[in-house]
């Protein structure tokens, strides 16, 4: 029996997950009307290669610290493996829970749903989950995708933040409050991430 429940994944590297991210994930959750949003953090992103990214424990730590407040959120530690972690993996594992198309959703960024085509297997992930693409404000046209696509496209909660340029801020001794929780915060701070070296 399909479970009722319906569910977002939203998957990233989140190093680190700020504001931003959580903002949008209650947009989704809230125009889709889901019950919950899995987090997952990957270990090895295969889009972003960076020699510099934080280790899976910190940045799931991170998230979760992040989300412990909201009862609808939840950290998946299922692309926690050593080797890549591809999207359509993580999908289909969803699948063989019982979780059928209009329960799955995939929370993705305007930008990848551009992308997303050239994913791996991005065939497994039209057939076996609904999109859910949070337009930013240089992506705003859906682009061609598979007759069978079902995509839902938000508007509300669209921003600039990124990782990347908290990443800049703490590395350049300046403040990034508000743009990522408090906890998160601490976090970054108690345990000298991102700082530039010496």
């Amino acid at each position: 029996m399909t479970p009722r429940e319906r569910i977002g994944l939203f998957g990233g590297s989140f190093d680190p997950i700020h504001t931003g991210h959580l903002i949008l994930a209650e947009a989704a959750r809230e125009t889709a009307a889901l019950d919950k949003i899995y987090f997952l953090p990957t270990a090895v992103p295969p889009h972003k290669r960076r020699d510099d990214l934080s280790e899976f424990e910190i940045r799931s730590r991170m998230v979760e610290l992040a989300i412990e407040d909201n009862p609808h959120f939840e950290l998946s530690l299922l692309e926690g493996k050593e080797e890549i972690s591809y999207t359509y993996e993580s999908v289909l594992l969803f699948k063989e829970r019982g979780y059928g198309k209009e329960e799955i959703h995939l929370l993705v960024g305007g930008d990848s749903l551009e992308d997303l085509s050239f994913w791996k297997n991005p065939e497994i992930i039209f057939e076996h989950a609904t999109i859910i693409a949070m337009i930013r404000p240089a992506y705003t046209s859906i682009p061609a995708l598979p007759e069978n696509a079902a995509v839902i496209m938000i508007e509300s909660g669209s921003n600039s933040i990124s990782s990347s340029e908290i990443r800049k801020l703490v590395s350049e001794g300046r403040s990034i409050r508000y743009l990522v929780p408090r906890p998160v915060e601490r976090f970054i701070d108690e345990n000298a991430l991102y700082r530039a070296a010496g």
